[in-house]
């Protein structure tokens, strides 16, 4: 796979591109309905000649704007998606409060007509844009009859009845609903990050973890034990691991973890190695046990289960 070209622009950069095709969103997710867009894109980008983009923004915009609100992809898991869908350039715009107060004809003027060189743009049929969000499928459709680029507007996709979006992905990640979440992702859901230093508790047990360093605004399902497979970057074949997410109520650890245990790795230290682990499945809440060696007997049995459920996973 190409490297994906990251761009970011805090203000227009007149000239940066011509003769582009852009996709528009937030793309928290890359779910299904998400995937329909950029493919989209890509379709119509080879038809016409056009180079793909994807325009994004970060942070999150309801972050800005102090919601209590958790995203499903960073910027760098958005990336590692993206890159499997064939995308070579993200260009994010560093969204601010002072950014939300520009006129959506403005915005499609300086930054996707003159930055990007926009003669394409696709969108999902909900998306706004600008001051006030009074920029729509409706406004940019007469915007690019006035500024010379074709719009495509994405209708919802639906899956097993209900409509794809990032809101009920959410949902369903946050009350522990993996299997379900994934399959509206379509994909396994993604948490990618730095291994940073832990207590070596894992190890001292026999089940050596890398634990991650998440992003405050990052959502995790619920604590527990999951079955997983990770990747260590850049590496591309995936390993059977088993996730811990909680604050070791055994040990009484003040701060929640997020740590991978990858089975039957032998390789040296992931210090600061990056790992792109994807949640498959839901093993058991957390818990607290009366001593070490109790955990041990109960993790052992959770390795069993693990096992068994990767097993049967596509």
């Amino acid at each position: 796979m190409k490297p994906v070209r990251t761009i970011y622009f805090d203000r227009p950069s007149p000239g940066f591109l011509c003769e582009s095709a852009v996709a528009m969103g937030n793309f928290d997710g890359i779910h299904r309905g998400h995937k329909t867009i950029i493919q989209t894109l890509i379709d119509r980008a080879r038809q016409m000649h056009l180079s793909p983009v994807i325009l994004t923004f970060d942070p999150h915009p309801r972050i800005v704007f102090g919601q209590d609100f958790k995203i499903l992809t960073t910027v760098y898991e958005r990336e590692i998606l993206l890159r499997r869908l064939g995308v070579e350039m993200i260009v994010h715009i560093r969204f601010t409060r002072q950014f939300a107060e520009i006129d959506h004809e403005e915005f499609v003027r300086d930054y996707l007509v003159r930055s990007l060189g926009a003669k394409l743009v696709v969108v999902g049929y909900d998306h706004h844009f600008g001051r006030g969000r009074a920029g729509n499928p409706e406004t940019l459709t007469q915007l690019g009859k006035k500024y010379d680029f074709e719009t495509v507007v994405v209708p919802p996709v639906k899956h097993r009845r209900q409509e794809v979006r990032s809101s009920l992905i959410r949902q369903l990640v946050g009350t522990g609903e993996i299997e379900t979440a994934n399959d509206f992702l379509g994909h396994p859901y993604l948490v990618a990050g730095k291994v940073i230093a832990g207590r070596g508790l894992g190890k001292q047990i026999g089940y050596p973890t890398a634990n991650l360093e998440i992003p405050p605004f990052k959502l995790l399902p619920p604590d527990g034990v999951y079955a997983a497979r990770t990747r260590i970057m850049p590496e591309v074949s995936l390993r059977d691991s088993m996730v811990y997410i909680g604050r070791a109520p055994t040990f009484n650890l003040p701060h929640r973890m997020f740590e991978v245990h990858i089975m039957d790795y032998e390789g040296g230290s992931l210090y600061n190695r990056f790992l792109a682990v994807h949640l498959i499945k839901f093993v058991r809440g957390d818990r607290a046990f009366r001593s070490a060696e109790e955990l041990r007997r109960q993790i052992d049995h959770d390795a069993e289960i693990t096992r068994q459920i990767l097993s049967q996973a596509e």
